[in-house]
């Protein structure tokens, strides 16, 4: 076998250690999570409705769902805070991101470039605002943690 034919991204053990050990420490199931996430987006939708973005959002980015096993609820969670997104006014995402506690601006940035990855389902130009009012926000620090956590949506 010749090392140029060896795909050594697709072996990384020290990745696959640390998804066994968030999946280990997880205390639900797969179904238990999806089951969360759909009593959350009945909460989050009546929030919207009301007008309360900021606690909207909030309850979207509470207990997001990490790991392996878990990609219809990540799946359902990322297109609820997206629902989230593109339902507030172009004039109040910066007082919402100010709103925010900083760790919920890191994995609000995580669900904003989980989107801008998949442009075929999510509105980019929204998600870059965001981005915009995030990075003003919280700083560059911000994208570096983003970009440095091992735990992914």
């Amino acid at each position: 076998m010749s090392h140029r034919k060896l795909a050594i991204d697709g072996h990384d053990a020290e990745q696959e250690q640390i998804a066994q050990q968030i999946q280990y420490l997880s205390t639900k199931s797969a179904e238990e999570v999806a089951a969360q996430v759909d009593q959350k987006a009945a909460a989050v939708r009546a929030l919207i409705t009301r007008g309360s973005t900021l606690e909207a959002l909030e309850k979207a980015l509470a207990d997001a769902p990490y790991g392996r096993g878990l990609e219809p609820a990540q799946a359902a969670n990322a297109l609820l805070v997206n629902e989230i997104l593109m339902a507030t006014r172009a004039q109040d995402v910066a007082s919402v991101v100010s709103g925010l506690p900083e760790d919920e601006r890191d994995v609000l940035l995580k669900y904003v470039y989980h989107g801008l990855a998949r442009p075929a389902a999510f509105n980019c130009a929204v998600l870059l605002t965001w981005h915009e009012r995030i990075v003003e926000t919280a700083g560059l620090g911000s994208i570096v943690r983003v970009m440095s956590d091992r735990r992914t949506l």
